[in-house]
Protein backbone atom coordinates (compact mmCIF):
# COMPACT_ATOMS: atom_id res chain seq x y z
CA UNK A 1 0.00 0.00 0.00
CA UNK A 2 1.23 3.25 -0.57
CA UNK A 3 0.46 5.01 3.01
CA UNK A 4 2.04 3.56 6.30
CA UNK A 5 -0.62 5.76 8.63
CA UNK A 6 -4.02 6.20 9.40
CA UNK A 7 -5.74 8.77 11.58
CA UNK A 8 -8.65 6.57 13.53
CA UNK A 9 -11.65 7.48 14.56
CA UNK A 10 -13.74 5.77 17.63
CA UNK A 11 -16.89 7.59 16.63
CA UNK A 12 -18.67 10.16 14.18
CA UNK A 13 -22.00 12.12 13.98
CA UNK A 14 -23.74 11.85 11.43
CA UNK A 15 -27.49 12.68 9.93
CA UNK A 16 -30.05 11.61 7.55
CA UNK A 17 -33.15 12.75 5.75
CA UNK A 18 -36.26 12.76 6.84
CA UNK A 19 -38.65 9.99 5.41
CA UNK A 20 -41.68 12.13 4.74
CA UNK A 21 -39.65 15.12 4.28
CA UNK A 22 -36.12 14.70 1.96
CA UNK A 23 -35.27 18.41 2.51
CA UNK A 24 -35.96 18.00 5.97
CA UNK A 25 -32.43 16.64 8.25
CA UNK A 26 -33.01 13.91 11.50
CA UNK A 27 -31.24 14.69 14.57
CA UNK A 28 -27.70 13.71 14.51
CA UNK A 29 -26.67 9.85 15.76
CA UNK A 30 -23.51 8.44 16.42
CA UNK A 31 -21.23 5.38 14.93
CA UNK A 32 -19.27 4.23 17.15
CA UNK A 33 -15.87 2.34 16.46
CA UNK A 34 -13.95 0.98 19.45
CA UNK A 35 -11.16 -1.16 19.73
CA UNK A 36 -11.12 -4.13 22.25
CA UNK A 37 -10.56 -2.24 26.14
CA UNK A 38 -11.01 -3.81 29.72
CA UNK A 39 -15.03 -3.34 28.94
CA UNK A 40 -15.34 -4.30 25.71
CA UNK A 41 -13.24 -7.89 25.02
CA UNK A 42 -14.73 -7.63 21.33
CA UNK A 43 -14.70 -3.80 21.15
CA UNK A 44 -17.74 -1.44 21.13
CA UNK A 45 -19.37 -1.01 17.02
CA UNK A 46 -21.96 0.57 15.76
CA UNK A 47 -24.05 -1.57 13.34
CA UNK A 48 -25.35 0.58 10.29
CA UNK A 49 -27.02 1.00 6.66
CA UNK A 50 -24.70 1.18 4.40
CA UNK A 51 -25.52 2.61 0.20
CA UNK A 52 -23.64 0.09 -2.02
CA UNK A 53 -25.65 1.17 -4.85
CA UNK A 54 -25.77 5.07 -6.31
CA UNK A 55 -29.35 4.10 -8.12
CA UNK A 56 -30.55 3.70 -4.96
CA UNK A 57 -31.47 6.58 -1.95
CA UNK A 58 -32.23 6.15 1.10
CA UNK A 59 -34.28 6.48 3.07
CA UNK A 60 -36.64 6.25 0.17
CA UNK A 61 -35.80 3.53 -1.38
CA UNK A 62 -35.72 1.57 1.36
CA UNK A 63 -32.83 -1.53 2.06
CA UNK A 64 -32.94 -2.00 -1.82
CA UNK A 65 -29.36 -0.84 -2.98
CA UNK A 66 -28.11 -0.92 0.54
CA UNK A 67 -26.50 -3.37 3.07
CA UNK A 68 -26.12 -4.00 6.78
CA UNK A 69 -22.88 -3.60 8.28
CA UNK A 70 -20.89 -3.45 11.41
CA UNK A 71 -18.93 -0.70 11.63
CA UNK A 72 -15.17 -1.34 12.50
CA UNK A 73 -13.00 0.94 12.26
CA UNK A 74 -13.21 4.77 11.06
CA UNK A 75 -10.21 5.76 9.41
CA UNK A 76 -8.63 8.16 6.89
CA UNK A 77 -5.09 7.23 5.25
CA UNK A 78 -1.92 9.83 5.27
CA UNK A 79 -0.39 10.02 2.30
CA UNK A 80 3.52 10.14 2.48
CA UNK A 81 4.43 14.08 1.85
CA UNK A 82 5.75 13.52 -1.92
CA UNK A 83 2.81 11.71 -2.66
CA UNK A 84 -1.04 13.19 -3.39
CA UNK A 85 -3.09 9.84 -3.51
CA UNK A 86 -6.77 9.67 -4.29
CA UNK A 87 -8.18 9.18 -0.73
CA UNK A 88 -6.73 12.41 0.80
CA UNK A 89 -9.00 13.62 2.88
CA UNK A 90 -11.33 10.81 2.53
CA UNK A 91 -12.84 8.67 5.91
CA UNK A 92 -13.35 5.44 4.80
CA UNK A 93 -14.77 2.70 6.93
CA UNK A 94 -14.05 -0.58 7.71
CA UNK A 95 -17.17 -3.13 7.91
CA UNK A 96 -17.98 -6.30 8.57
CA UNK A 97 -21.14 -7.89 6.07
CA UNK A 98 -24.51 -9.00 7.13
CA UNK A 99 -26.55 -11.09 4.35
CA UNK A 100 -30.10 -10.78 4.55
CA UNK A 101 -31.76 -14.46 5.05
CA UNK A 102 -35.26 -14.93 2.77
CA UNK A 103 -37.99 -16.15 4.42
CA UNK A 104 -40.65 -18.55 3.27
CA UNK A 105 -43.05 -16.34 0.67
CA UNK A 106 -41.79 -13.21 2.48
CA UNK A 107 -38.44 -11.28 2.22
CA UNK A 108 -39.27 -10.56 6.71
CA UNK A 109 -39.98 -13.15 9.49
CA UNK A 110 -43.82 -13.34 9.08
CA UNK A 111 -44.47 -13.89 13.15
CA UNK A 112 -42.26 -10.45 13.90
CA UNK A 113 -42.21 -8.36 10.63
CA UNK A 114 -38.52 -8.46 10.79
CA UNK A 115 -35.63 -9.26 8.18
CA UNK A 116 -33.32 -11.93 9.38
CA UNK A 117 -30.02 -11.33 8.93
CA UNK A 118 -26.86 -13.28 9.43
CA UNK A 119 -22.81 -12.36 9.33
CA UNK A 120 -21.41 -12.64 5.87
CA UNK A 121 -18.50 -14.83 5.52
CA UNK A 122 -15.98 -16.40 3.23
CA UNK A 123 -15.46 -20.21 2.49
CA UNK A 124 -13.32 -20.73 5.41
CA UNK A 125 -15.79 -18.63 8.46
CA UNK A 126 -13.85 -15.63 8.05
CA UNK A 127 -16.63 -12.61 8.38
CA UNK A 128 -16.67 -10.83 5.38
CA UNK A 129 -14.90 -7.31 5.57
CA UNK A 130 -14.21 -4.76 3.23
CA UNK A 131 -13.60 -1.01 3.35
CA UNK A 132 -16.07 1.46 2.13
CA UNK A 133 -16.21 5.71 2.30
CA UNK A 134 -17.62 7.05 5.14
CA UNK A 135 -20.56 8.87 3.35
CA UNK A 136 -21.90 5.86 1.92
CA UNK A 137 -23.15 5.14 5.92
CA UNK A 138 -27.00 6.03 5.58
CA UNK A 139 -28.60 5.12 8.96
CA UNK A 140 -27.78 3.97 12.31
CA UNK A 141 -29.89 0.75 13.17
CA UNK A 142 -30.35 -1.95 15.56
CA UNK A 143 -30.05 -5.27 15.53
CA UNK A 144 -31.74 -7.59 18.26
CA UNK A 145 -30.15 -11.21 18.44
CA UNK A 146 -31.86 -13.91 17.57
CA UNK A 147 -31.80 -16.85 20.46
CA UNK A 148 -33.76 -19.51 18.62
CA UNK A 149 -34.12 -22.43 21.64
CA UNK A 150 -32.08 -21.02 23.70
CA UNK A 151 -29.28 -18.20 24.09
CA UNK A 152 -26.11 -18.94 24.28
CA UNK A 153 -24.87 -19.23 27.74
CA UNK A 154 -21.81 -16.74 26.64
CA UNK A 155 -23.63 -13.83 25.85
CA UNK A 156 -23.95 -10.43 28.14
CA UNK A 157 -24.37 -6.97 27.24
CA UNK A 158 -20.90 -6.51 25.63
CA UNK A 159 -20.53 -9.38 23.41
CA UNK A 160 -23.69 -10.41 21.84
CA UNK A 161 -23.19 -9.28 18.68
CA UNK A 162 -19.44 -11.22 18.54
CA UNK A 163 -21.52 -14.66 19.46
CA UNK A 164 -24.51 -14.59 17.58
CA UNK A 165 -24.89 -15.94 14.45
CA UNK A 166 -28.30 -14.36 13.78
CA UNK A 167 -30.23 -11.35 14.10
CA UNK A 168 -33.64 -9.63 13.81
CA UNK A 169 -33.31 -6.09 11.80
CA UNK A 170 -35.01 -3.90 14.37
CA UNK A 171 -37.38 -2.28 12.10
CA UNK A 172 -39.59 -0.61 15.43
CA UNK A 173 -37.15 1.35 17.27
CA UNK A 174 -37.64 4.60 15.34
CA UNK A 175 -40.51 5.79 13.46
CA UNK A 176 -38.58 6.98 10.23
CA UNK A 177 -36.29 3.42 10.01
CA UNK A 178 -39.96 1.88 10.00
CA UNK A 179 -41.41 3.85 7.34
CA UNK A 180 -38.02 3.02 5.12
CA UNK A 181 -38.11 -0.44 6.13
CA UNK A 182 -42.13 -0.59 5.42
CA UNK A 183 -42.19 -0.44 1.43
Amino acid sequence: LPFSDLQVWYKVHLQQKSYHNSSSLEPVFTINACPPDHTWEYGYHDVAILQVDACYEWPASGLTGHTVVDVHLIMCPISPRELQLVWDDYLLVYVWQFNIVPQQQADVDLATGLHVLKWATHALGEHLGDIFPLDQIKSYTHLVPHFGEAADYRFTSTNSLHFAQSFWLNSYFDKEFYYALSL
